[in-house]
């Protein structure tokens, strides 16, 4: 088993690499002009050999500032040690600077204050002692305005410390809140974008429970109505089957329209639409299959009805029919249907209750009168199902929709007593 790869190593871009050899030479100056603050550094106007020494001294301990990014706290000891030995506490600062930046805000609190701690003492000691009376910036104003100078250097190197930090822990807080951001909208992006699949395939599911369970049920039903036919002679047998064989045509468009509707090609042909005033042809083929229907159909301005309206009537029509058909096989069934403007629509279906219906009522899954409330509630609409009078009632009602937006329904409850 081969373990997995290693991210390789951050390394400085050329930019840093080159500020790094600036900060080096920067610490160059700065450590040759500090080696003079060190009272054993001079006998008289010579440098001595602890001058010299001092010098190397610095030199090493400013090769830090190429690890203070990894490793900080490197460059924290190397300049706190000339801080120490009086040379200067610019390297320190530096080291502290990048282990504030990567410290918690407590911690950076109290490395700030400990800086500041640091800093002072330095600068005391050169105040009451005579370390810092051979500095190159000792003024002609006399020890007055010695300790006036250094402690203003002082309080300028905290300044630009604390400010310093300041300025790239907020950058660095904004680009992690812009990361976060970021990570959450694509995070978000995924969740719609999975919830937009859910969709679809409900969308799909729905429609394939309505189309092809209608479509399958009347092929069912013919088949045997054409076997019966044959085994008892009857010369109906041929024209059955070839009503057979137009309901599998029919299945095979209803497969092919759902398949088409899962392509992405832009310049793939529309699906066939589905409208209510096709719901005749429901009607037709449910009679064909054996079943009776006893339809009352009037609409009024289908033609201008919206695409989602005028397809949901059709499926609703299609799905209350193959309900009826599977529930009460052979029994009569009587629709009603009305479909205006002004009047929305109103979409009533019953078949008897028996015993036989019972049973298979009892078989099956529910999904139908499911998709039927589905369909009608993203429409705003309304929906009764159950038993009345003997009989077992589906009643619809939806608004009609104007500008292919949902309406708010002002209509009644659905009254089962409607005649048909």
């Amino acid at each position: 088993m081969t373990s997995a790869p290693t991210a390789p190593a951050h390394r400085p871009s050329a930019a840093l690499r080159l500020w790094d050899v600036g900060l080096y030479v920067i610490g160059f100056f700065v450590t040759t002009i500090a080696v003079m603050n060190v009272p054993a550094s001079w006998n008289g106007d010579e440098a001595t050999d602890t001058a010299a020494l001092l010098w190397i001294i610095g030199l090493i301990a400013w090769v830090s500032v190429f690890f203070r990014r990894s490793h900080p706290l490197i460059a924290v000891i190397a300049g706190a040690v000339l801080a120490l030995l009086g040379a200067e506490y610019l390297l320190f600062l530096i080291g502290v600077h990048h282990v504030m930046v990567a410290a918690t805000p407590r911690r950076r609190m109290a490395w700030g204050a400990g800086a500041a701690g640091v800093v002072a003492l330095f600068w005391v000691r050169e105040a009451l002692t005579v370390w810092g009376d051979q500095a190159a910036l000792e003024t002609d104003g006399g020890s007055t305005g010695d300790v006036v100078l250094t402690g203003v250097i002082a309080l300028g190197s905290l300044g630009a410390l604390y400010a310093l930090t300041a300025v790239v822990v907020g950058r660095r807080t904004t680009e992690q809140q812009r990361k976060r951001a970021d990570a959450e909208h694509t995070l978000a992006t995924e969740l719609g974008d999975e919830l937009a699949r859910q969709s679809e395939r409900s969308d799909l599911a729905r429609e394939i429970h309505d189309g092809l369970t209608n479509r399958l049920a009347l092929v069912s039903m013919m088949s045997a109505n054409v076997e019966r036919a044959i085994a008892q002679g009857d010369p109906r047998a041929a024209e059955l089957n070839r009503e057979l064989q137009a309901q599998v045509r029919n299945a095979l468009t209803d497969v092919r329209a759902l398949v088409q509707d899962l392509r992405t090609e832009p310049a793939a042909p529309p699906a066939p639409r589905m409208s209510m005033r096709s719901v005749g042809e429901i009607i037709s083929a449910t009679r064909t299959a054996g079943t009776p229907v006893d339809a009352i159909v009037i609409l009024d301005g289908a033609a201008d009805a919206p695409d989602v309206l005028d397809a949901t009537v059709y499926r609703l029509v299609q799905e209350t029919l193959t309900n009826a058909v599977k529930h009460a096989p052979g029994h009569a069934v009587s629709l009603y249907l009305e479909a205006g403007p002004t009047t929305g629509v109103r979409l009533r279906v019953a078949n008897p209750v028996s015993p036989r219906a019972d049973a298979s009522a009892a078989k099956g899954a529910g999904a139908g009168l499911v998709g039927i409330r589905e369909r009608a509630a993203a429409l705003q609409g309304t929906v009764w199902a159950g038993e009345h009078g003997g009989e077992f009632i589906v009643d619809v009602t939806l608004p009609w929709l104007t500008h292919g937006e949902p309406q708010a329904a002002d209509v009644s409850a659905p009254d089962p007593n409607l005649g048909s």
